[in-house]
């Protein structure tokens, strides 16, 4: 599968933009990834960029959920909360500090505080002068408009003979080799729902930055391309244990590849195997350059005595540097069963 990527950078002068007493110049770098999405074929998608922040600043306090911001923003009310005018979902990002990487999703904001859902997550680990930016997710809509139609997707003539298909999984459930909780497909301008009204619209639903979704085109083949910021700081994502087996679906919001040592993983959130053939955490790959559908991966790895180590080949070789994460796929980390969470974050180097 090839790929083609541009990147520039800019400088935007925030301003009233950010809401901040003061303005603040911060410097971006946006870019551009296309990669091709082949016909009757499951594309593992995750887009590489994010979308540009509304405000970013820093904490004063956090009070349980709640957010004190230092300075004077001067929100309106409620501003990252989705209206009948405004229908974005906002998160808040934590850029630098404990959680740097991570997010939660925003549930209110009043003139200087946000309230976030916390999600498990230590929130108190915040400390005051932690830096933040509060950004809007990308939802089905943004990343699939009409005007891509044709392009990015195939649009469907009718709701019982569907095209391009987008097949999400429903990040609260457990278990492995997991069925799509939802199917999307484009119809009559917009975005719909397998299994409910063709005159719902559907366009926004959250496409999270930590997990893939699927991309499943019929007989046309289409090229996916993605539009906006490199992800500064650090990208983190919580790997989720369970009673049984767990898989986690994820994706790097980068756009570029990376290997498994530049991951950081093996020193942090994920656990080390005592031998090969007693496994704890597996990495799945799935190849970027496979076709089909209901596909399954193409290699399983695993950390044992201090390297990277791959089902099926001997526990001797190390596959940390060779063996990358494409840009804009996603990948399984699959627990075993009885393990605990662990949160993972990883430095951009951006």
């Amino acid at each position: 599968m090839k790929f083609s990527m541009r990147l520039f950078c800019t400088s935007l002068l925030l301003g009233l933009r950010c809401f901040a007493a003061v303005e603040v110049e911060v410097y971006s770098i946006l870019g551009s990834v296309s990669r091709a999405a082949p016909a009757n074929t499951d594309s593992h998608v995750g887009p590489p960029f994010v979308r540009n922040a509304s405000w970013i600043g820093a904490v004063a306090s956090v009070t349980g959920n709640v957010v004190t911001i230092q300075g004077s923003p001067s929100w309106t009310t409620n501003r990252f909360i989705p209206s009948s005018s405004a229908t974005d979902i906002y998160h808040v990002r934590v850029r630098t500090g404990a959680l740097a990487g991570h997010y939660f999703v925003v549930t209110s904001n009043t003139s200087n505080t946000v309230t976030v859902d916390a999600a498990g997550l230590p929130i108190n680990s915040l400390s005051s002068g932690d830096s933040l930016e509060i950004t809007p997710f990308w939802t089905i809509g943004a990343l699939y408009p009409p005007s891509a139609a044709g392009v990015t997707y195939i649009a469907s003539s009718s709701a019982l003979s569907t095209q391009t298909q987008l097949l999400f999984f429903d990040p609260t459930s457990t278990g492995t080799n997991r069925s799509p909780s939802a199917t999307y497909f484009f119809y009559n301008g917009a975005w719909r729902k397998t299994g409910a009204s063709v005159t719902t619209s559907f366009d926004t639903v959250v496409v999270y930055p930590d997990t893939y979704y699927i991309q499943r085109n019929k007989a046309t083949a289409t090229t996916l391309t993605f539009k906006g910021r490199v992800q500064s700081d650090f990208l983190g994502t919580v790997l989720e244990g369970a009673v049984s087996a767990n898989d986690n679906y994820l994706t790097l919001a980068l756009p570029m590849a990376v290997s498994l040592n530049e991951t950081g993983l093996a020193t942090s959130a994920f656990a080390s195997s005592p031998s090969p053939l007693s496994r704890t955490d597996e990495l799945l790959l799935f190849d970027p350059s496979g076709t089909g559908l209901n596909r399954s991966p193409s290699g399983t790895y695993y950390y044992y005595n201090g390297a990277w180590r791959k089902t099926g080949s001997s526990a001797s070789l190390d596959f940390g540097s060779t063996v990358t994460i494409p840009s804009g796929h996603g990948f399984v980390i699959r627990k075993p069963p009885a393990a605990g969470s662990t949160t993972w974050q990883m430095a951009t180097g951006f």
